[in-house]
């Protein structure tokens, strides 16, 4: 199952962004620099943090939003900079620590329709959060210049397909958007995807928009195994060919999608 959706009604109501008007900042971050920075937190993800409408900044919104544990991507592509990062967070716990880039999230529901956990991501090109996480100054791009792909893809194969404009999200925007944050659930309905699989993988792609297929600037990847095992050294137990076995976290997704195996240990 494929689905492409281009919800901007939609997404209107889902999606936080950040306007900016009037800024000017200078320099950019080279690949080698770029390179340190790759898998480091997002620049800012509170909930404490004020929206300021006279220099735009509207961060996450909710209660009880806690920073940490992003998957994330920092590039550069000319004089723009783009930072792009993923997590899968417990619902009820927060943030969960991944291995590699593999996040465990809980089984069940948190509420009906809606699983235990969310996934969150952080798109960011040039905030004043992003220049003090990387200790200089940067020049802002804004992002309806570019195109947004978010694909999830299912342990059963099933797939889905948002491809969306940040510029089309926003009832009334005055400036260029310069930061995306959300935290989704797997249960909303515009995600159109089975909800009992127990592994995801998930990525958010920012493309340059030429008309074509875009060129990637800047891409965040995460496996969610959803199980409530807990991993010793780095590995679960999964039933493979009626026998119990001990496997990377990395390899448990590989393992169902292409042998039908299931998390957990084999039973009677």
């Amino acid at each position: 199952m494929t689905k492409t959706i281009f919800g901007r009604k939609l997404l209107m109501l889902a999606t936080i962004t950040v306007l900016v008007t009037g800024l000017t900042l200078t320099t950019t971050l080279d690949d080698a620099e770029a390179k340190k920075v790759k898998n480091t937190d997002v620049s800012v993800w509170d909930s404490d943090v004020s929206i300021n409408p006279i220099t735009g900044i509207f961060p996450i919104g909710g209660s009880g939003q806690i920073a940490g544990n992003f998957a994330v991507e920092t590039k550069d592509k000319k004089d723009t900079t783009i930072q792009v990062g993923l997590r899968a967070q417990d619902r009820f716990d927060g943030p969960i620590e991944p291995i590699k880039d593999v996040y465990i999230v809980p089984t069940g529901e948190s509420t009906p329709g809606l699983r235990a956990w969310n996934f969150d991501f952080s798109i960011d090109s040039g905030t004043e959060f992003l220049e003090t996480q990387l200790g200089k100054d940067l020049s802002t791009s804004n992002l309806e210049d570019f195109d947004v792909v978010l694909e999830i893809k299912d342990a059963e194969k099933n797939k889905f397909k948002l491809d969306f404009d940040l510029g089309g999200i926003n009832a009334n925007p005055v400036g260029p958007i310069i930061l995306s944050q959300q935290s989704w659930n797997i249960g909303f309905g515009f995600l159109d995807i089975p909800v009992d699989s127990e592994a995801y993988k998930i990525s958010l792609s920012v493309l340059e928009d030429d008309g074509k297929k875009g060129k990637k600037v800047a891409k965040s990847k995460i496996t969610v195994l959803v199980t409530d095992q807990v991993p010793e050294d780095g590995k679960l137990d999964i039933c493979h060919k009626e026998k119990t076995k001990s496997v990377s976290v990395k390899s448990v997704a590989k393992h169902i999608e292409k042998h039908g195996d299931t998390i957990g240990p084999c039973t009677e």
